[in-house]
């Protein structure tokens, strides 16, 4: 797979990851708490897209420019952080999380400068 469909794909991973994500925190805000099905699917996605970063790292990292390499990585931080916050929060009762939702929300927003980056830098290849 060429470099540009490996990051155009990446980038609508990312961007999917980033809408489940935002949808996660606004109920997590809305209600208070989750459930822990709810809260183990989006761990599980986050983790493994971050899995698939990893596995395809070295064609990633021949990424010409730097801002690209710093944005996927900032990217796969943030989720990983948003994850491992994903597996607290089952103190009270064992079916429902209460997870930091400021936390998410810093993630969420590394996720999202990041995703703008890779998209900016992507329309100024394309011209």
């Amino acid at each position: 797979m060429s470099i540009a469909r490996l990051k155009r794909n990446l980038l609508n991973k990312l961007i999917n990851a980033c809408i489940d994500l935002d949808a996660y925190l606004q109920l997590r805000k809305a209600k208070g708490y989750m459930t822990v099905s709810e809260s183990d699917e989006l761990r599980d996605n986050l983790f493994d897209l971050c899995t698939e970063m990893r596995t395809q790292g070295a064609q990633l990292s021949t990424l010409p420019e730097p801002r690209e390499r710093e944005a996927l990585h900032n990217a796969a931080e943030a989720m990983v952080t948003a994850a491992v916050s994903l597996m607290s929060g089952r103190h009270d009762c064992p079916q429902f999380v209460a997870v930091d939702a400021e936390k998410l929300e810093r993630c969420l927003a590394v996720l999202t400068t990041s995703i703008q980056h890779l998209n900016a830098n992507a329309s100024h290849t394309s011209a």
